[in-house]
Formats: C-alpha cells, structure tokens, sequence
C-alpha cells in the first residue's frame, strides 16, 4: 500500500493523516456498537482531517499574513504623522522571519495584529483621505486572513 511504502521510505505526514482518517472512518467507526459511537467517530475522523490541512498549510498561511501586514505597515508609515507610531511602523514592516517553525510565526503574527490594532485605532482618529484608504486596507487584509483561516471542509 502507499501508506507502507511511505512509512518504510520517508516519513510523510499527509500519508499518514490520510490513513489514520481512513481507518477510523472505515475500519473503526462501523465496528462500534451504536449509532451514537459510530457518529462520534466520524466526527473524529473530520477533525482529523481539519489537522491535516492546517498542518499542509499552517506555515505558508502565517508567513502570507505576516507579509501582508508588513507591507501595509510600510505602505501606512509615511502618512502617520505620530512619530514614534510611524517608526514602529516602518521597523515592523522592514522585518523578516527568524524562524519557520509554527509558534515562532505565530509569536510573529501575534506582535504584528498587535501593532495592526494600534494602527487601526490610530487611522480612525484621522480625517483625510489617505486615512480612509489605509483604513478600507486594513480591513480587506482583516478579511483576508480570516479567509485564510477557512478549512476546506467549512467551505459550502
């Protein structure tokens, strides 16, 4: 099967979310002895499968969110006339990850909202054009990571 030749190869964790969800779904689930058991473990098997696609993905989606906050930071620090505001701005958006590991990025994208609030906050107080601009990218980047956010099997 492919899941042995996986496993004898290379270790390959889609392979074995793959399987672990088919052996629930398929082996274990219809052995059980109730309607109640066997739906429990169904329900298992989809929250499986929700750990493997954000497993797949959960690297390059915080890396696209980080970035994307960092050039928005960049894009705003020239029209933020509070100074120390603009300079944090610039400085954020001029970073880089230090590591590609999942709750480093994380740790990163937590700083970044952070300091997207402050901006948020910052922009709503201004009354000038630019400010309704940075404002409308704001959200759409708000939007946008929450789409990134969207499992496939929440998808309708």
């Amino acid at each position: 099967t492919a899941f042995a030749r996986s496993h004898i190869m290379k270790p390959d964790i889609a392979v074995y979310f793959r399987e672990l969800i088919r052996t629930i779904r398929e082996d274990f689930a219809p052995k059980l002895p109730t309607a109640f058991e066997q739906g429990a473990a169904v329900r298992f098997s989809v929250l499986t499968q929700a750990v493997a696609e954000e497993f797949d993905r959960a690297a390059a989606r915080r890396i696209e969110e980080n970035n994307a906050i960092r050039a928005l930071f960049l894009r705003a620090a020239p029209n933020i006339a509070k100074p120390d505001l603009a300079a944090r701005l610039q400085a954020a958006g001029a970073t880089e990850e230090k590591s590609l590991r999942v709750r480093d990025l994380d740790q990163s994208n937590n700083e970044l909202r952070a300091l997207l609030l402050e901006l948020h906050a910052h922009v709503e107080t201004m009354t000038d054009d630019k400010a309704r601009e940075l404002e409308e990218a704001i959200w759409s980047e708000l939007v946008a990571s929450t789409q990134r956010r969207i499992l496939s099997i929440g998808r309708f």
